[in-house]
């Protein structure tokens, strides 16, 4: 970056133009981000301050930003925040950053018809995007969130804490439904799961972003990418009261394999594949 009397609008600019350079997705909207993260100002307050002149106290951090983002370091850990169902999350290299299609499992929750506060387990919690959510969203129920990873509960603490409902779910560490074993009529009305089930051999199929920065642990899932998956199925059942809910999301590939996974288990009354926002069956909801 030469030496100059850099205003917002240059910034914005010549940064746009260097991650184009360096084949990043979506450069101006990176550029707007990482620079109103420093300079704490929205994109809108950005677009107000075009002229604003940036100096080199905010000059310096905003190049080790730019250098980390070219190494493909996901915006999301470099500002410390992605929302989620219209609430702010903080993220870190412990946890899988949200993403939009898995506002779909919380969603499918809040809009399904209910008989009065709802008993959830969310498994594979990570950041506590969907418990915290939907604890926000219905203060009167009571959630359990596991997760196998130590590090990615602490996140999902804070966030929870942020958010100012850690009276509503209880944090458990542990490998899927083992953390629940030691709670007493441990039956919840929903499972919801955002699992691992990318397949090891597509890891150099993935982006740089996902591949070298997000946690294999909440990526991969053996070679056919259905480990977790098979054990979600087989186990949940007897976990959820009777006419309970299990959902929970897979790979836009996956869908004809979970079929059958699903019809070769008795305990399951009913199941609908759901489409994504790209018209891809990847939410699973089935009923027990």
């Amino acid at each position: 970056m030469p030496y100059k009397m850099w205003r917002v609008l240059d910034l914005i600019r010549w940064t746009s133009e260097y991650f184009a350079q360096h084949a990043i997705p979506n450069p101006r909207l990176d550029a707007e981000v990482l620079l109103g993260h420093l300079l704490e100002k929205s994109r809108l307050q950005l677009y107000l301050h075009f002229e604003m002149p940036v100096f080199q106290e905010h000059l310096t951090p905003f190049r080790e930003l730019i250098k980390k983002r070219v190494a493909r370091t996901p915006v999301s850990y470099l500002t410390n925040r992605k929302e989620f169902m219209s609430l702010d999350f903080y993220v870190d290299e412990r946890v899988l950053i949200p993403r939009p299609e898995t506002e779909q499992l919380v969603e499918t929750i809040l809009t399904a018809q209910t008989d009065g506060p709802q008993r959830l387990l969310d498994v594979g919690t990570g950041s506590g995007a969907i418990a915290t959510s939907l604890a926000v969203h219905q203060p009167e129920w009571q959630l359990v969130a596991t997760d196998i990873s130590e590090a990615a509960l602490a996140v999902a603490q804070q966030n929870a804490e942020t958010h100012e409902c850690t009276e509503q779910i209880t944090f458990l560490s542990g490998d899927l439904f083992e953390p629940i074993q030691a709670i007493e009529n441990a039956k919840f009305d929903w499972i919801v799961c955002n699992p691992p089930y990318i397949k090891k051999a597509e890891r150099d199929t993935l982006s740089p972003d996902v591949r070298d920065y997000e946690p294999d642990v909440a990526l991969f899932a053996g070679d056919d990418g259905l480990a977790i998956i098979r054990r979600l199925i087989a186990e949940a059942p007897e976990h959820l009261v009777p006419n309970g809910k299990l959902l929970f999301e897979i790979g836009d590939t996956q869908a004809d394999t979970v079929r059958t996974l699903l019809d070769a288990h008795p305990a399951y009354c009913t199941y609908n594949l759901r489409k994504d926002y790209a018209q891809k069956e990847r939410l699973v909801l089935a009923s027990v």
